[in-house]
């Protein structure tokens, strides 16, 4: 564990689970905002620092999912997140048309260099 994870965790420990949800909340904007941008680098940061943030969430000393915490907050959580997963699968399909795109044309090249050779 390094010295940024003990400082974060104890952090996280002196946030109430509201603190916690708004911070999150925030984090998941920023990713969507990201996500927007196609700043993929900068999101896959955000992502790494709001699983963290998550994980101690959802574990045994705190609990997102207790019964005084609003369920619309934890709604949007969720909506942001799949709107950010659109956004990463859109672009996901993207690349992926992009790659095929450069496999037919790299077969046209070595037809070509077949009938010049």
């Amino acid at each position: 564990m390094t010295l940024s994870t003990v400082t974060e965790r104890s952090v996280l420990e002196t946030q109430g689970i509201e603190d916690i949800l708004d911070t999150l909340l925030a984090i998941s904007q920023k990713m969507l905002l990201k996500a927007q941008e196609s700043a993929w680098q900068e999101l896959a940061e955000l992502q790494l620092e709001r699983d963290e943030m998550l994980r101690y969430s959802f574990s045994q000393e705190q609990r997102l999912d207790t019964p005084s915490f609003p369920p619309q907050r934890l709604e949007h959580l969720l909506l942001l997140n799949e709107e950010i997963v659109t956004l990463c699968q859109q672009e996901r399909d993207r690349f992926s048309q992009g790659v095929k795109e450069l496999q037919r044309g790299s077969h046209a090249c070595d037809i070509y260099r077949g009938y010049i050779f």
